[in-house]
């Protein structure tokens, strides 16, 4: 469920075709929003709880210091932890298949909400991930298929994550000082015994998550089998300039969860204009035992997560230019003035003349040079070795 703070109270009132502004304001404490899947399997168990604001507010508020259970029919219970605020978790659950569970939540303000128990729904592996190029850029597609045939609700989400490297390398700094209430400006090597670049620099990964609520169904179809597109890279993008990775999770679904999350969708997707589908109520499978009436924004759904991550390596495209248009090399004069006066806000990269000493050198904008301030420096465990 993404961007469900943004859209509760349109999302509890049927919209019209005109412009609407409501008059409706949420309580002080907003909505109890849950997000998050109970995974019978080797994946972690996480469940989010925040509280919704008004539509003018996009930041999120966690909620923290709740107490949240995974409870069988026959009152048997895993309690989760809250591994950081708002976020509750609990490893490896080991759920029969021939029960059925919900999820307990007591807030911290004593409010107690629970959801209907519902079953443990089998999940297919992936087949595949698949990419090609179209419109020159990178298309990737998600295969699945459930034999049995008892599948057939599906969620995808991913996560990316990419190696990038800086335009420029940095090998060489310009040292500050202070005398006598005046500044002075030194150029330096970042390495005074041998000439090299800061690596830290210079190799950086980023990942992101998937944004956009990803479903199919093959209720319509005569086998229980999946391809649809899935997440696509626009051309020359700095995504795919070294090593990228895509890691894919698939959900199976309940009807009933498969239609909240297809109403969701069209209520955080498709409200930009009067040609697109209208606001729709959202009707939650979570509920406050003491008051029916108050909207609970989360559907608790369950079944083991299947997950497959892919690699490409920059090579394996053609012709994919990453420059960045906003990267340039600017020549200043190696002398406290000059830099003083041409050097700000800039990064040096290195020598651009010298004689028995450095006459001048480069400098470029810090995001050109430095990485780290697009990414981080540390390698994730899972990236391979080159």
């Amino acid at each position: 469920m993404k961007n469900i703070h943004y859209i509760i109270l349109i999302s509890l009132l049927f919209g019209c075709k005109e412009k609407y502004i409501s008059p409706y304001t949420s309580p002080a404490t907003g909505y109890l929003v849950v997000e998050g899947n109970i995974n019978n399997g080797q994946d972690s168990t996480v469940i989010t709880l925040s509280r919704s604001g008004d539509l003018n507010d996009r930041s999120i508020h966690l909620e923290q210091g709740a107490i949240v259970k995974v409870e069988s029919e026959d009152n048997t219970f895993f309690t989760l932890a809250e591994s950081s605020i708002g976020h509750y978790t609990k490893d490896a659950l080991s759920l029969n298949i021939n029960k059925k569970y919900r999820i307990n939540i007591i807030t911290k303000d004593n409010k107690q909400y629970v959801s209907d128990f519902v079953e443990v729904n089998s999940n297919p592996s992936i087949d595949a991930i698949n990419w090609k190029i179209e419109n020159q850029g990178v298309q990737f597609y998600v295969n699945t298929q459930d034999p049995t045939g008892k599948s057939k609700y599906y969620q995808w989400d991913f996560s990316e994550t990419f190696e990038f490297h800086s335009p420029y390398k940095s090998y060489l700094k310009v040292n500050e000082s202070l005398v006598n209430g005046s500044r002075f400006y030194k150029l330096a090597y970042r390495d005074s015994l041998n000439y090299s670049y800061d690596t830290s620099m210079f190799k950086c990964w980023k990942t992101e998550p998937s944004t956009n609520i990803i479903l199919g169904s093959s209720a319509s179809l005569s086998q229980d089998k999946i391809e649809l597109p899935l997440h696509y890279i626009y051309p020359n993008s700095w995504k795919l300039s070294v090593y990228y990775s895509i890691k894919v999770k698939q959900y199976s679904l309940s009807k009933s969860a498969y239609e909240f999350l297809e109403r969701m969708k069209k209520n955080t997707e498709g409200t930009g204009s009067v040609f697109d589908a209208q606001p729709s109520e959202l009707n939650s499978n979570i509920h406050n035992i003491n008051d029916s009436k108050e909207p609970v924004i989360g559907y608790i759904n369950i079944c083991n997560i299947q997950s497959k991550r892919i690699f490409i390596k920059n090579n394996e495209l053609k012709d994919w230019n990453t420059s960045i248009s906003s990267c340039y090399l600017k020549e200043v004069q190696n002398n406290s003035e000059s830099i003083n006066f041409n050097a700000g806000g800039l990064t040096p990269t290195d020598v651009a003349k010298s004689f028995t000493s450095i006459l001048s050198f480069y400098v470029a904008p810090p995001t050109c040079v430095d990485c780290k301030l697009r990414g981080t420096s540390s390698r994730p465990s899972f990236w391979p070795e080159k």
